[in-house]
């Protein structure tokens, strides 16, 4: 018993490293760790009020983020991991740059108009959010590529391109910081995309050359923008549960320290995701393209969720009880009014990253997009009402409440959704 044991994860090991998960894995890590060094830096080498302005117009870019390219990212791959022939990754490669670049053109410019036409309630976010308003041009073309990659199994060049991107913006958003402040975090951030996308398609230039892209017939185009806008708005809602807690707490409170001191609380626990990320990063080409076989993802679908749940158990349990040593030893003793909703959110890490994110995957690699749609319908309205409730009353500590909450609700209905769709 305990060979076969051995000889069976002694296979799956080999099966991991040979098609690349050590390479995601090893460039999410990095890549988040990163992610978060950056925003430690920004919180060091600023003031606590301009990081909240910065901050909140962050907050908002990313609300118009979420109609990037129309979802285009997602469509690729989805459609791309389906495809036998080289040529029709690359034509769906195609068709997602012209239609996700045309989009985001229109979206940057609505943008700017924002900033022209409306003011922010965190005084002077305008004013960088303005400066940020032309990302979305950079940010499409990024995410295709990573997408083409994903579908095409290129996990060595997708973590290569993943990890240069945040190496880039480290370094820019340290050196033009502490020259410039603010506005070289801007312009920090345009660099790394801009210099990403001349990588990607280095990277990706064998794909490119020699193959001659096809014609999709109007009925596959169709399916495939209805695939992505559907993906898109899930994704939307989804990632409302993310920004709709800083917009509110600036909205309705209208204190940049606040609003400073609520992202705090959240970097460490959100960038924590990077897990579950990771492992559904690697697995999703796999659930799609074996979507047909019920059996097999029920059953590596129980073993994920059981090895996420004791891993993340550990790292929500050390979280939680270390939270002012932590919050005091990376952010400094001027944010340690975030230790309570960074414990709560940190309890919610264990939900999301367990339950919530690898199931809302694991659906959409199924195909079943208006599943995690309706889901996301309900959590994005009772976000939206538990924050106005709980923010008004206990602040940034309600705003976590309500995440958490939520968490828990999107956890149980998309569970409950895929055992019922498995076992028919």
């Amino acid at each position: 018993m305990k060979t076969w044991f051995n000889k069976k994860w002694g296979r799956e090991l080999a099966f991991l490293v040979k098609n690349g998960f050590i390479h995601i894995f090893s460039a999410n890590l990095i890549n988040r760790i990163i992610q978060f060094g950056i925003s430690v830096v920004i919180a060091r080498i600023i003031s606590k009020e301009s990081f909240g302005q910065f901050s909140y117009a962050l907050n908002i870019l990313n609300f118009f983020l979420l109609l990037d390219g129309l979802g285009v990212s997602s469509g690729l791959l989805q459609f791309g991991s389906k495809t036998k022939e080289h040529s029709e990754a690359l034509s769906f490669l195609k068709f997602s740059l012209l239609v996700g670049a045309s989009f985001n053109i229109l979206l940057a410019l609505s943008i700017f108009a924002f900033t022209i036409f409306f003011d922010l309630p965190i005084a002077g976010s305008r004013r960088f959010l303005q400066m940020l308003s032309f990302v979305p041009l950079v940010t499409v073309i990024f995410n295709c590529f990573q997408s083409f990659m994903r579908a095409k199994i290129m996990n060595k060049q997708f973590s290569i391109l993943t990890v240069f991107n945040t190496v880039v913006l480290f370094v820019f958003t340290t050196i033009w910081g502490l020259l410039f402040d603010v506005t070289g975090l801007v312009v920090a951030r345009y660099t790394a995309f801009v210099l990403s996308i001349l990588l990607a398609l280095y990277l990706a230039e064998e794909q490119l050359n020699g193959f001659k892209a096809v014609h999709f017939p109007k009925d596959i185009r169709r399916s495939f923008m209805i695939f992505s806008v559907v993906s898109m708005l899930t994704n939307s809602i989804s990632q409302i549960l993310y920004l709709i807690d800083t917009f509110l707490i600036g909205l309705m409170i209208r204190s940049e320290t606040i609003v400073a001191t609520y992202k705090i609380s959240t970097l460490i626990p959100f960038s924590l995701y990077f897990i579950p990320m990771s492992i559904m990063t690697f697995a999703y080409p796999y659930f799609a393209k074996y979507s047909d076989d019920k059996m097999l993802v029920r059953h590596y679908y129980r073993r994920l969720t059981w090895g996420l749940f004791a891993l993340n158990s550990v790292i929500s349990l050390l979280l939680i009880a270390f939270a002012p040593f932590v919050i005091r030893l990376v952010f400094g003793s001027n944010y340690l009014d975030a230790v309570v909703p960074f414990r709560i959110l940190s309890f919610g890490y264990l939900i999301a990253g367990t339950f919530r994110i690898p199931s809302g995957n694991l659906i959409a690699s199924l195909g079943k997009v208006k599943a995690n749609f309706y889901n996301a319908v309900i959590s994005g309205i009772a976000n939206v009402i538990l924050d106005i409730l709980l923010i008004k009353y206990y602040g940034a500590v309600g705003a976590a409440i309500a995440t958490v909450l939520i968490f828990v609700i999107s956890s149980a209905v998309s569970g409950w959704y895929l055992n019922k769709y498995l076992r028919e």
